[in-house]
């Protein structure tokens, strides 16, 4: 299967009220949340949701996530959150996520998650072995990353 064009355009989100302080800002832990809509949203739409990991067996527990805050998202505004694989060894993943302004383009935010592959029972799942379809596809991110300079 081939995923080259599958990543482009990001997922987007409307900053909601509930999300800002009395400032009209974004909650700095609402970006972690945002994280997760986009690595969801992207996985989705690779064929091989959440969902489909589990029916499977497999659970892609967080490792850690970081945050460098640049710009301040706004009640009201649209952000895209682009999501793209930086490294994958077929036992772990890594992430890379830029939260930008849909209209402007304006960096909101990068971030990084960490995630590894384990089983119902937290046995560690040796993808390239066990589901080498689901390898495939974390494969080819990677490439594309590193052919985009991610």
């Amino acid at each position: 299967m081939d995923h080259k064009n599958e990543i482009s355009g990001g997922y987007e989100h409307k900053v909601q009220y509930y999300e800002t302080d009395q400032m009209g800002i974004v909650h700095h832990s609402n970006y972690i949340r945002w994280f997760e809509e986009a690595r969801t949203d992207l996985m989705d739409r690779l064929g091989f949701g959440y969902d489909k990991m589990e029916e499977c067996g497999i659970l892609m527990p967080v490792l850690s996530v970081s945050a460098e805050y640049k710009h301040p998202a706004k009640y009201g505004e649209t952000v895209r959150i682009l999501a793209s694989v930086t490294e994958f060894t077929g036992v772990k993943l890594t992430v890379r996520y830029v939260v930008e302004d849909a209209v402007s383009g304006e960096k909101k935010v990068l971030g990084e998650t960490r995630h590894g592959f384990v089983s119902r029972s937290m046995g560690m799942v040796r993808l390239k072995r066990d589901y080498p379809e689901l390898y495939r596809i974390f494969s080819d991110l990677l490439e594309q990353g590193k052919a985009n300079g991610t």
